[in-house]
């Protein structure tokens, strides 16, 4: 089975080293779009991030365990119900593990210390790296090819072949 890995190199600037930074995926396709979002990220910032989801119904929460009972009322028979989901859940405690989850995970954490935090503040925004015309060039080019209907491995011609043959020897 093939293994895909998308390598970043991260180069030193007072030494001039680099280090590689290997991120393993089961396809091409993967390891692409993990490399579109770490571009996307670089070239529009924190905008490019997805937005946080609600924790409303996070699994362990007391609305999820309503949203469990609920369906498992309508998809089940009633005595399925009854003796299946209530009577587990009866001797199990009903909500009281949601609520002690919900109590140890809003309890006080270790803080970071100071330094940590001191260095973890975002930047400014005029400290943020300009992205180069070249990439703002080559990722209007890609937003047309979107809106063509390519993909990023169409508009890049990457072709999945079959992997190089063994070169035959004519034994004549």
């Amino acid at each position: 089975m093939p293994e895909y890995k998308l390598m970043i190199g991260l180069r030193d600037s007072a030494s001039g080293d680099v280090l590689w930074s290997v991120v393993p995926s089961s396809s091409l396709s993967l390891a692409v779009s993990e490399w579109e979002a770490i571009r996307m990220y670089m070239e529009v910032g924190s905008f490019a991030l997805p937005s946080d989801e609600t924790e409303e119904f996070e699994e362990g929460s007391v609305p999820f365990f309503h949203l469990c009972r609920r369906s498992y009322r309508v998809d089940h028979s009633f005595l399925r119900y009854v003796g299946g989901f209530l009577v587990i859940q009866f001797f199990s405690g009903w909500t009281l593990p949601c609520y002690i989850s919900g109590w140890v995970n809003n309890r006080p954490k270790a803080a970071f210390p100071k330094e940590v935090l001191e260095w973890s503040k975002p930047l400014n925004v005029e400290q943020h790296a300009v992205p180069s015309e070249a990439l703002l060039e080559e990722s209007a080019e890609i937003r047309k090819a979107f809106a063509k209907g390519q993909n990023l491995l169409d508009y890049f011609k990457v072709k999945f072949s079959e992997p190089a043959k063994e070169p035959t020897v004519d034994a004549s």
